[in-house]
């Protein structure tokens, strides 16, 4: 499959994205480039929503779905804005800088799209990745039962919750495009992190720069420049719901700035923007929910700069201000209680948060001055545009905020990669499970304000440089019509900057961040999880099987995946399972012994079991949990080999009739 086919489930993963918000952010009065940020944010809370009331009231999940939920949603903010009076937007729909946004997208997506399918390689290709298992039988989960609810997909694995927002985007793309899952989990991954990762930082960085042209191209660079993300989220894990919940971090993060009133560039009343910010945290928390934990945890030191230099301000008048201030002050702790509280309970079970520190605190220290996270090479130009940023931010006491998200970031990180592993550790980081790439993931969100700041202050350093070159020119020299002060100067060293930075920004952690996560979608003879002898049997599987049958397979060794590839029933969907019975563990422990154990025989009928995979000993991560009762089935006599390539099999089980 070429990616000229992928065409359709590319432009459905793009109208699911941008579909069902687009009206609502229309409806509450957002415009110029805001449109484009927040549609996405506000598409995914629909999203996430419309899943949980559709198998509330028993209704299959679909598009239509989702639409009708924008629709009233919609309804309800547009009648309101019209009831109280729509307020006065900052900017016009007409605004041309909104373009200047939208250019600056377009710029990243082009770099950003064209490393994730080099990455992906096919349109069809699948992670060989141990979470991936789980990823792709999930999104044929909703499809069959028909529910994309946080609370009914993990019930596929028998867990009561699992944050499904990505799942039920990709389910939504399939069935629009009606194309296979792994294309669809492309075409969704290259519209996140091509499109709506790069629009999402121009959004946030134009809290500080506003919405000119070079401040929204560069912006749009830097979203290209940091190896950590997000490619590393299609790499590692695979950690697809970090990718989209990360990506939609940057505008949360920005509905929150202007929500202070910290804006240059304020889209809406504060009021408004609080409205708005409600409205998307939903998409933010259901697509995972450690992002709305990074959300608070990035915001608080703007919180906490406008609370003091409000207090400031109070002491000054004091008699008439003493009412405000305690309201203010009770307000502050009880969200500091709340967020305290949340930080607690939104996070996994400890079992589940067991990775060890991986380097010292120096390491940690000296990855993030380099933004070489996780042993990827430096990138020697975006850091340095970071390390200009941090310097130019300190100087403006009114910035202090975005350096302090950045030292956030980086803390985190520091804690999560060197320190002991203990109650510190597990309380500032085992929301993340304790994992370092979860963390490193987030350090761009900052990285790309903070980048950017620097980039902007050096190109405009050099066209002022070149500005003032052109001025002092003699009149002669410059031809007829010079008298009038020129620009074309500045406007060619912007671009060159532009190009410089779109060239440079791409050596050392990005390229490397793509080579290795190309390894990860190759299909070969050793792939880790699936190999093409075992896609092979897959695909025969299809024409071989009936669609209702239910099979044994080992899920370690990559069989489980004959549910999403085939559409063909495994005993268990995934390698970690709350539901798994003892009839599973009797068949994949002593279904060899059919012909003579009447309890095996009790397990098959009462699973309904007719087929069997064995794909052999390789499993996932280099695992080992054998099962004995599927080895050498044709030496027993219970079996008929239908299909097989390589070490992989596919029989029908001709026993217990």
């Amino acid at each position: 499959m070429q990616w000229l086919d992928a065409a359709p489930a590319i432009l459905a993963a793009a109208l699911v994205l941008i579909g069902p918000g687009l009206l609502l952010a229309w409806s509450v009065g957002t415009r110029s480039f805001a449109l484009v940020a927040l549609t996405p944010l506000l598409s995914v809370s629909l999203i996430v929503v419309a899943a949980i009331v559709s198998a509330f009231v028993g209704m299959p999940w679909s598009s239509l779905a989702v639409f009708l939920l924008s629709l009233m949603v919609s309804g309800a903010a547009f009648t309101v804005s019209r009831w109280r009076g729509r307020p006065k937007a900052n900017r016009l729909v007409g605004d041309y800088r909104a373009l200047y946004g939208l250019l600056g997208t377009l710029l990243a997506a082009g770099i950003i799209g064209a490393r994730l399918i080099y990455v992906f390689g096919r349109p069809d290709s699948i992670s060989q990745t141990y979470d991936n298992i789980f990823h792709l039988n999930a999104i044929r989960y909703i499809l069959e039962t028909h529910q994309a609810s946080s609370f009914t997909v993990g019930g596929m694995t028998g867990i009561p919750f699992y944050p499904a927002g990505w799942h039920a985007v990709v389910s939504l793309t399939s069935q629009l495009a009606g194309t296979s899952i792994p294309v669809a989990v492309n075409a969704t991954n290259l519209v996140i992190g091509a499109v709506v990762w790069p629009a999402s930082c121009i959004f946030l960085c134009q809290q500080v720069l506003g919405q000119s042209r070079l401040a929204s191209a560069l912006a749009g660079l830097m979203s290209a420049g940091f190896g950590a993300f997000p490619i590393m989220m299609v790499d590692f894990g695979v950690l697809y719901p970090n990718l989209l919940s990360i990506s939609l971090l940057p505008a949360l993060l920005a509905l929150g700035i202007q929500l202070l009133k910290l804006s240059v560039a304020p889209d809406f009343p504060p009021a408004l923007c609080g409205v708005v910010l409600l409205l998307a945290a939903p998409g933010v928390a259901l697509a995972h929910p450690s992002t709305l934990m990074a959300f608070l945890a990035f915001l608080a030191p703007a919180v906490l700069m406008v609370f003091f230099g409000s207090w400031r301000q109070w002491r000054l008048e004091w008699p008439q201000s003493r009412i405000r201030a305690g309201s203010w002050t009770s307000i502050l702790l009880a969200g500091m209680l709340a967020s305290v509280v949340a930080w607690l309970i939104v996070r996994p079970p400890a079992e589940a948060a067991f990775w060890p520190p991986i380097q010292s605190p120096l390491g940690a220290l000296a990855e993030l001055a380099l933004n070489a996270q996780m042993d990827r090479p430096p990138a020697v130009v975006v850091s340095a545009f970071v390390a200009i940023g941090t310097v130019l931010i300190l100087r403006k006491p009114k910035l202090w905020w975005a350096a302090g998200m950045l030292a956030m970031a980086c803390m985190l990180f520091v804690a999560v990669s060197s320190f002991r592993p203990g109650r510190v550790r597990d309380f500032l980081t085992a929301i993340w499970y304790n994992d370092s790439y979860r963390l490193a993931a987030l350090v761009p969100v900052a990285g790309v304000l903070v980048g950017t700041c620097g980039a902007f202050w050096v190109a405009r350093r050099m066209q002022e440089v070149v500005q003032d070159f052109e001025n002092r020119r003699p009149v002669a020299a410059r031809g007829a019509g010079s008298r009038v002060r020129t620009t074309r100067g500045p406007v060619w060293v912007g671009a060159a900057t532009v190009i410089a930075i779109a060239v440079l920004s791409q050596l050392g952690g990005v390229s490397y961040s793509a080579n290795k996560a190309r390894t990860s979608y190759e299909l070969g003879v050793s792939s880790p999880l699936l190999t093409a002898d075992e896609m092979a049997v897959l695909n025969d599987m299809q024409d071989l099987v009936p669609k209702n049958a239910v099979v044994v397979a080992n899920p370690w060794n990559g069989s489980a995946l004959s549910y999403a590839l085939a559409d063909r029933t495994p005993i268990l969907f995934h390698v970690l399972n709350d539901n798994a019975t003892l009839n599973d563990r009797i068949l994949l422990d002593r279904l060899r012994e059919a012909g003579d154990d009447p309890d095996v025989c009790l397990a098959v009928r009462a699973l309904n079991v007719t087929f069997v995979l064995d794909f052999g000993k390789q499993e996932i991560n280099n695992g080992s949990h054998p099962a004995p009762g599927l080895e050498n089935l044709e030496d027993t006599g219970i079996v008929t080999k239908l299909s097989e390539h390589g070490e992989a099999k596919l029989f029908r089980l001709d026993a217990c009739k």
